[in-house]
């Protein structure tokens, strides 16, 4: 697993104001658990400078991680409530295309993930073709398939 930078969830903020003001200058602290945004703004000013806001800012991070705990991103997190499989990366999907004389219905399991060089990467493999239960299957490996090439720095 990659290593985490010593300022994850941690932003510089630099806006020069207009003619004649300080404008902003500082940190931001952005932690997001169970839907609810925690955020808070550390200005180079009221720290009396640049470094002593970047610690302000990382100690009020690891307490705060401290107090509300991790975040929990691991193979065990919940998966959005849009999702309607219950797998992460896995939809089933449906497309619709019209022809003057039809409408045709094709249905699909769909597995996604970002490869090594951090691009969008979609397989999908037709219900038509091997069946409910065997194209979920084909999605599920094709995505731990994908995900584990990208950790290795490969494309699937």
């Amino acid at each position: 697993m990659a290593k985490k930078s010593p300022n994850h969830n941690v932003s510089r903020i630099d806006i020069d104001g207009a003619t004649g003001t300080k404008g902003t200058h500082g940190y931001q602290v952005r932690l997001m658990r169970r839907g609810k945004a925690i955020s808070k703004f550390f200005s180079d000013s009221s720290s009396k400078g640049k470094g002593k806001a970047l610690a302000a800012a990382r100690a009020y991070r690891d307490s705060m991680v401290k107090k509300i705990g991790p975040a929990n991103t691991g193979p065990h997190s919940s998966p959005s409530t849009r999702n309607t499989s219950g797998i992460v990366g896995v939809r089933r999907r449906e497309a619709i295309r019209e022809t003057d004389d039809y409408i045709y219905y094709h249905y699909f399991w769909e597995a996604s993930w970002t490869d090594a060089e951090g691009a969008r990467q979609k397989r999908n493999f037709s219900v038509n073709k091997y069946g409910e239960d065997e194209a979920k299957d084909k999605a599920l490996s094709a995505r731990k398939r994908g995900l584990a090439a990208a950790k290795r720095g490969k494309k699937a």
